[in-house]
Parts: structure tokens; C-alpha cells; sequence
């Protein structure tokens, strides 16, 4: 069972001022198992190693304001017409832009090459959806001509000339089934790339996956219609699947994480870390709470948990809380 903290930073309170073995020890005291973050510093790394600790990156796909400016094809259209607006600090991005595929999957061989990292986890690998909220918009996207014409080629779909609106409509009441089926195959073919890059430059590293939490049933088939997380063809190239599974934001209870874990390994068939808050959003995570959500997280089938983040459990009883979970007390 790989018990893990998501965001270490050499600032927080415990960790400053302290050298990078004194980080690692205070972490392995913790009863911690792997760390996300910190591995910028070569120092700290050796150090986590060390302590017999593993070091993991999260790596972001498809997202972000610059693209928006510097590629402005790679913002999704919607099914109106119109262009997808952000959704506060989230700007999505289309994954079916070939020059935004290249580029991440550049990016990834330039982290994977220039750290000793233990694994990857790739974070925002879906269609466009801000989802950690009870009730999350749903958009269609993403119908730009040359998106549209990808499609048609790729499955036979006749599609009328016309605006993206007409065609939205088309795709969605004749070949719906088609599109929900190519946009999951973009994100598992980039994913396939992304663990062969994996594999040829650090072929010991695990490919891990940040996973937005919904289950087939859920939300009218989203996971697949409007995500394109499809696990069981996921399982194939990633090793272990982290459903963010935020009850908090999501508005649910905390029982509901291993009703999560328990269909994302049964359609992967690969192993689960699902990644649980300690962070007090929308309001406050009070520690019996938390506790709670590290025990259901703790237990079959899940073989592994990952709190987001470290800096929601330097609260004193929050800490106490993960600790003594953490060492299995």
C-alpha cells in the first residue's frame, strides 16, 4: 500500500531551512511512501531515494491560457458555434490539435530526460471539463472544421458543409455513438505515445493518470461523452490509475471514493491510487473527516492513496490524522 503527499515544496513550514536528507526524513517519519514535487532538486531527490522513498511528477496536458493566445485553433468550439470560454483559471484545450499533442509529448521525453523521476502521472488528459464542482457545466465540443474533418476521415461520417452549429447538430443525432468513440480514442492513443516516450527514456518509471471521477452510469455516460476517459482502453499503457476523487467539491460523501475506486479497477484492471483532499474546499475538512477518507481510500481494491494536498495536512490534527494512518496505527 503506497501512501503518497501531492505538492512538496521546500518552503513549507516543516521543510524550511532544513536540509534535503532532514526533508526526506521528516517525510519518512510521516510514514510516506512517495512525494509529487521537489524534483527540480537534484539535492532532494538523492535524499528521497535514500530515505527508500519514490519521487513522482504530475505532468498537465491539455490546458492553459497561453495556448489560447499562441495557437488560438487549439480553444474548442461548442456545439453553438461558439468558442469555449475559460471557467476561471481553467482554459481548456482541444486534444485533437496535432501541434498541442507534439508539443506535450515533447515536453514530456525534455521532464522525463532531465529528471530521475520514479513516475509521471499525467493530469488534464481529457476533453474539455471543469468537473470539481457538484454540478459541472457539460459542454460539446469540440466541432472546428479541421476537428470535424479529422473525424469524418477517420470513421466515414458524412458531414454537410455548413457552420460548426449545423454540424454539431449532424454529429450529434447521427453519429453521436462514432464521436464519443474517436474523441476516447484521442486521449488513449496520445496516452499510448506518452508511455512509449516513457519507455524509451526512462524505462523503470511508472506512467501513472489523474482520472476525473465519474463512474459509466454517471452523469449520462460523460466519463465518455464528454471526457474521453475510456479505462478499460486506458489500462492498456497506464500502470496506476488516481481518480480525484474530491467528495468535498464534488458534493459527496466520503463512501462514495470507494464506490470510484472500486469500478475504475474493475474496468482497468490495472492498480488504484485514488487521490483524496485534505484541503478545507469549499469549506472546512474537519480531521474525523479526512480520517474517513483515508481509511475507504486505504482499503481494497485500492493499493495506494495520494493526498492533495501535503500543505492541507500541516494542520495540526490533520497531521496527526495522516500519520497514524500513514504508519498504521
Amino acid at each position: 500500500m503506497i501512501k503518497s503527499l501531492f505538492g512538496f515544496s521546500p518552503d513549507l513550514a516543516p521543510f524550511a531551512g532544513k536540509t534535503p536528507a532532514e526533508q526526506a526524513t521528516i517525510l519518512r517519519a510521516w510514514g510516506c511512501d512517495a512525494v509529487f514535487g521537489g524534483y527540480q532538486a537534484p539535492g532532494f531527490v538523492e535524499a528521497v531515494h535514500a530515505a527508500g522513498m519514490k519521487i513522482y511528477a504530475e505532468f498537465g496536458c491539455f490546458f492553459g491560457e497561453s495556448w489560447w493566445q499562441t495557437l488560438p485553433a487549439s480553444r474548442p468550439i461548442t456545439d453553438t458555434g461558439e468558442p469555449l470560454q475559460n471557467e476561471g483559471w481553467y482554459y481548456a484545450v482541444n486534444p485533437a490539435t496535432p501541434e498541442v499533442r507534439w508539443e506535450r509529448l515533447e515536453a514530456l521525453g525534455r521532464l522525463l530526460a532531465d529528471h530521475a523521476l520514479d513516475g509521471v502521472w499525467l493530469d488534464f488528459i481529457r476533453w474539455p471539463c471543469h468537473w470539481e464542482v457538484p454540478e459541472p457545466y457539460l459542454p460539446r465540443t469540440s466541432f472546428d472544421p479541421d476537428t470535424l474533418a479529422r473525424f469524418s476521415q477517420a470513421t466515414g461520417a458524412a458531414l454537410p458543409p455548413g457552420d460548426a452549429r449545423t454540424c454539431a447538430r449532424v454529429v450529434l443525432e447521427r453519429h453521436e455513438s462514432e464521436w464519443t468513440a474517436w474523441r476516447c480514442q484521442q486521449i488513449t492513443a496520445w496516452v499510448a505515445e506518452a508511455k512509449a516516450v516513457l519507455q524509451r527514456i526512462r524505462p523503470d518509471a511508472i506512467l501513472g493518470l489523474f482520472g476525473v471521477p465519474w463512474r459509466l452510469a454517471d452523469r449520462a455516460g460523460a466519463i465518455l461523452k464528454i471526457i474521453g476517459q475510456d479505462y478499460r482502453a486506458l489500462g492498456q499503457y497506464v500502470d496506476v490509475f488516481s481518480p480525484m476523487v474530491y467528495h468535498r467539491m464534488c458534493g459527496y460523501p466520503p463512501v462514495w471514493i470507494g464506490e470510484v475506486v472500486r469500478e475504475v479497477h474493475e474496468l482497468s484492471g490495472k492498480a488504484v491510487w485514488p487521490i483524496i483532499q485534505s484541503v478545507d474546499k469549499p469549506d472546512r475538512l474537519g480531521p474525523a473527516e479526512y480520517g474517513e477518507c483515508l481509511d475507504i481510500a486505504l482499503g481494497q481494491p485500492a493499493s495506494g492513496v495520494v493526498v492533495f494536498t501535503l500543505a492541507g495536512v500541516l494542520d495540526e490534527a490533520k497531521l496527526a490524522v495522516t500519520q497514524a494512518r500513514f504508519n498504521g496505527r
